[in-house]
């Protein structure tokens, strides 16, 4: 894998992505300004069609830095092949995205714009590059929530309904 740029202020792209379950809102930025905005599905053909426009825009991944939002790892399939085509990719806590357009004071909520605000603030901000977890790491996840739902049933069943 290239080494990729240790600033943000190196890339000549920033591309901010507000992903949901279904859809992917991307917006495009080019230092100051959005250049591009566009939709894609939330699935591989979605994923596919954005690696190609990202390539037809001239924004390869050794001049592209990529942010988005933690949703509910509704992110992770695009985040995953961003990463094996060699871009930067940052998921973030979506407070720290609120808390930045508190501090830009914008209002302004539609999937778009916050595209775009995510593509400012991962220029300015440059947040730490998301990387896989391991087999390992992955496994334990499986197994903590498994845990935690199995606590959650225990809890549910102990106390019927209606009885407090």
């Amino acid at each position: 894998m290239e080494e990729a740029p240790s600033s943000s202020s190196n890339w000549a792209f920033s591309l901010g992505i507000d992903v949901s379950k279904t859809a992917l809102e991307l917006a495009l930025r080019d230092g100051g300004k959005t250049v591009a905005e566009t939709t894609f599905a939330n699935n591989s053909d979605g994923h596919e069609q954005l690696v190609r426009w990202l390539r037809d825009q001239g924004a390869g991944p050794e001049k592209t830095g990529v942010c988005m939002e933690a949703s509910g790892d509704f992110e992770k399939a695009i985040a995953q092949r961003l990463y094996e085509e060699d871009y930067r990719v940052s998921v973030v806590n979506p407070r720290r995205i609120k808390g930045y357009a508190s501090s830009q004071l914008q209002r302004t909520k539609t999937n778009s714009a916050n595209g775009s605000l995510i593509a400012r603030f991962g220029r300015r901000e440059a947040p730490r590059p998301w990387e896989p977890a391991s087999a390992s790491e992955s496994r334990l996840q499986e197994l903590t929530r498994a845990r935690q739902a199995l606590k959650k049933e225990k809890t549910r069943t102990r106390w019927p309904a209606g009885r407090s």
